[in-house]
């Protein structure tokens, strides 16, 4: 429509790029337009990833503009890293020098990047996605723009064309920037990173991050935010799920894990604790199966496949490998419990992982392996389940023991409280087309709107439909 202002989302993840990362932007893209807002999306015409997802593509709106720009960088990674793989295809003495060599190419080429690609290798895209994007802004009339890590390359696009072209510019962090659990930089990096970070910090018009915790970290770090820092939280859009049927039919218990795992989010002390539950008679290892959806190990790591075998396993865990966005939907209502982990790390307290909001939604119960924090407080908010320290064997076998023979005992469970409409992603997508008003409304659209620093409540909107 004619009315419509149209705002200019820069996001590395983007479909055909699968994961829960990825849902954020593509939702905003989605649902934008029922706001008044059309977007256009710059987003990468390259991508290595282990989560790819072209289903995900039939999610974008015919009227939605996607401007893919190219990533030498990335495009340069997927010619490496095929032939490097290819190698190992030889004799057992051979794979073995391929496996030497390959892994001193990764260990040279991590150096390479540690050293030039900063903030991170999508830099050289993000340089050339600012000079598509000022481009964009002039010939399409752009009147915002919303740029969402990570990557957090992608802000310094957006720190580029707010001094290039002066429209307003919403900076919105997933998760920290030199704050973040996975952030290992020291030195002349860290130094030279905190000074990006303190860029965009003082020169986005507006602040949007998903979890109280972050904005708490941000506000402390950077007082000036308090008049532009804005918590819109992640969520879940009812239209993956459809209407929420009743607990499926009693059988073997099935769990699901639905995500990624790494280092500090292992499935060590949980499966450690079903071996020691099975090994001691307290589950019998015909009751209870347990899948995997996503990077159970990323490729080239076994790490987890060598432990289930050590632990024989086997016939209890079932790894599914990464499936589409809408097949994990449709196995979250299938099963009996959902299993979640959680980060093994100081700063897990605040963050939230984004599964967790379609675990609530499906309405199963859900066995929590979390530090105490906004994740497991949600959990405990709603009664969807158990939480449990994700340090002690023995507490979690004791607590799955307890789940399974109740599940024996009266059956499926169904039924915690239904979500609030405020945690949807249509809900969401007005929260933000709220705070880009408040920018462009302003006399001059690259002034900041003074006010006050606000949480988006998920308690003050009303429930679900799908939830019922």
């Amino acid at each position: 429509m004619d009315s419509e202002k149209r705002v200019l989302i820069v996001a590395y993840l983007f479909p055909p790029i699968g994961g829960i990362g990825v849902q954020r932007a593509l939702k905003f893209a989605k649902y934008l337009g029922d706001h008044g807002w059309k977007p256009i999306v710059l987003t990468t015409s390259e991508a290595v990833s282990a989560t790819m997802d072209e289903a995900l593509m039939a999610e974008i709106p015919d009227d939605v503009e996607v401007v893919r720009v190219r990533d030498p960088i990335a495009k340069w990674m997927r010619r490496m890293m095929p032939r490097t793989q290819a190698s190992h295809a030889t004799t057992s003495d051979g794979a073995t020098m391929a496996t030497g060599r390959t892994s001193r190419l990764k260990r040279w080429l991590k150096r390479l990047k540690d050293k030039v690609l900063m903030p991170d290798e999508q830099v050289v895209w993000a340089l050339r996605a600012a000079l598509v994007g000022t481009h964009l802004i002039r010939q399409r009339n752009i009147a915002c723009i919303f740029t969402t890590s990570s990557p957090v390359s992608a802000h310094l696009t957006g720190w580029l064309l707010k001094r290039w072209t002066r429209v307003p510019w919403i900076a919105d962090f997933r998760d920290p920037w030199t704050d973040n659990m996975h952030f290992y930089g020291s030195g002349r990096r860290a130094r030279l990173e905190g000074r990006m970070e303190r860029w965009v910090m003082r020169d986005a018009s507006a602040i949007t991050t998903v979890t109280d915790g972050f904005a708490l970290r941000f506000s402390q770090k950077y007082p000036y935010l308090s008049d532009k820092l804005t918590v819109i939280r992640n969520g879940v859009d009812p239209a993956d799920f459809g209407p929420i049927q009743a607990a499926p039919s009693p059988g073997v218990f099935t769990m699901l894990y639905a995500g990624i795992l790494y280092p500090k989010r292992s499935p060590e002390v949980f499966l450690k604790a079903v071996s020691q539950a099975i090994r001691s008679g307290r589950i019998h290892p015909d009751q209870i199966r347990i899948e995997f959806a996503g990077v159970f190990d990323y490729p080239g790591k076994a790490s987890n496949r060598d432990l289930v075998e050590r632990l024989h396993l086997d016939k209890v865990v079932r790894v599914l490998g990464y499936l589409s966005h809408d097949a994990v939907a449709r196995r979250m209502a299938n099963a009996h419990c959902l299993l979640l982990i959680g980060d093994q790390d100081s700063t897990a307290s605040m963050y939230i992982p984004g599964k967790l909001y379609e675990y609530l939604y499906t309405r199963r119960p859900i066995f929590a392996l979390l530090h105490q924090g906004e994740a497991s407080s949600l959990i405990e908010h709603y009664q969807a389940g158990v939480v449990v320290s994700p340090q002690n064997v023995r507490d979690v076998e004791d607590a799955l023991v307890d789940m399974v023979a109740h599940f024996r005992t009266y059956g499926p469970i169904s039924g915690n409280q239904p979500l609030p409409v405020a945690l949807t992603r249509p809900f969401q997508a007005g929260q933000l087309a709220d705070v880009m008003e408040e920018l462009t409304r302003a006399a001059h659209p690259w002034t900041i709107v003074g006010r006050v620093p606000r949480t988006r409540d998920s308690q003050q909107a009303g429930t679900a439909t799908g939830g019922q």
